[in-house]
């Protein structure tokens, strides 16, 4: 499949200059990250590395073709180029784009060297047909249930982490979706997602508004266990108000693969007259551990996530604040905390827009800790990135 890839996505490219009813969309990213670790990570006797470099150039497709009012076809491809010592420092990094747990396997290390490769995977690859208030999706795609901006223990399909912030399409799943708009204020979903591995979701959604808020019951299954939850976005006065939990519990006869656990979060946000924004969240995962068993690591902060364990703690806070300083100039701090082992993560952020396509930004991911614990797994790492964006 990869030898035809790159035909077809010409194709498309060329053939939608003109044609109307053929859309292209996307970006080039590049961006430059620094590791350094406070202890000097071991790999082996004879080789550990302090502090390591990369480079990505990043190239993102968006497809789009609608033949009918009723059809839609969506193709969403990246194009990953990463050099530098990082990939040398890290045995099988490589290895970490080379597949996806979809059920077809869409990623593919084209090239692969010592010291660099390219990567192009497709994350979205769908068909979208509407028939007056019913609509189908069928194809990988993103089906996003989640309520709340940084946990969402009603995302069954798509969980993602926070601290990937250079991946804001999001993951998605080899799905069919149902949605039946019940009227202009509520909905039905009916899902339905395998992979590889053939582990199913299957589970449904009811979205309505009540007294201005919007609120939500899901139910279903979740690989091993049988789900029930809800959730509701509103407002107390001018703060915007966010929950959302879920209930996991084993399927008969899968008692020895599973647990009873409760997954759930709270949050609020407020933007004040001079547009300060302040946003503070609260994550309760009842799997979670209240000692030091290991932490997540910058590398690869998606490793082993779902919406059944959003976190290593069973305590979480968030909390950020940011201010436009003027039309060009943006800047943030956002945080978290493991209440029970005090270990933390912090991550400032300044954007600038160089122009209306050309976006500039810098941030910082730092990971603080004792050894061992959530934030803090190889101790004290600090990470840096600068990344230059252009749109089209």
């Amino acid at each position: 499949m990869k030898n035809i890839l790159l035909p077809v996505l010409l194709f498309f490219a060329f053939t939608g200059l003109h044609a109307q009813k053929l859309t292209l969309s996307g970006y080039v990213k590049d961006m430059q990250g620094y590791y350094y670790f406070e202890n000097p990570l071991v790999l082996s006797a004879d080789r550990s590395f302090q502090q390591t470099t990369y480079n990505q150039i990043h190239n993102r497709l968006n497809l789009a073709f609608q033949p009918t009012d009723n059809l839609r076809f969506e193709l969403g491809v990246r194009n990953r180029f990463i050099v530098g010592k990082l990939i040398h420092d890290i045995p099988g990094y490589a290895d970490l784009f080379e597949t996806d747990n979809g059920l077809k396997d869409m990623s593919w290390n084209l090239v692969e060297k010592t010291n660099w490769f390219l990567n192009t995977s497709i994350d979205r690859f769908y068909a979208d047909y509407t028939w007056k208030n019913l609509q189908l999706k069928v194809g990988r795609q993103r089906i996003n249930w989640g309520i709340n901006l940084v946990w969402n223990p009603n995302d069954l399909f798509n969980a993602f982490s926070y601290i990937d912030f250079d991946y804001e399409e999001r993951p998605g799943s080899d799905a069919v979706l149902l949605t039946w708009y019940t009227s202009g204020s509520s909905s039905l979903d009916v899902a339905f997602k395998t992979d590889r591995y053939h582990h199913t979701t299957a589970a449904a959604r009811y979205l309505f508004n009540f007294h201005d808020y919007d609120v939500q019951f899901i139910g279903g299954k979740n690989e091993n266990d049988f789900v029930l939850g809800g959730g509701w976005s509103g407002n107390i006065g001018k703060v915007s108000f966010r929950g959302e939990g879920t209930l996991f519990t084993p399927l008969p006869g899968k008692e020895k693969l599973s647990s009873t656990s409760v997954s759930a979060t709270v949050s609020a946000d407020y933007t004040f007259n001079n547009s300060l924004y302040v946003h503070s969240a609260f994550l309760f995962n009842s799997m979670g551990t209240t000692e030091k068993k290991g932490g997540i690591s910058l590398i690869d902060p998606n490793e082993n996530l779902s919406a059944k364990q959003l976190s290593i703690g069973k305590y979480e806070w968030f909390g950020q604040v940011s201010y436009p300083v003027n039309p060009i100039l943006s800047v943030s701090l956002a945080g978290m905390l493991n209440p029970s082992d005090l270990s933390s993560y912090i991550g400032p952020m300044v954007t600038v827009s160089l122009q209306d396509n050309l976006e500039l930004m810098l941030t910082a991911q730092v990971l603080l800790g004792e050894t061992g614990s959530e934030y803090g797994a190889f101790g004290n790492t600090y990470a840096g990135f600068g990344r230059l964006r252009w749109s089209f």
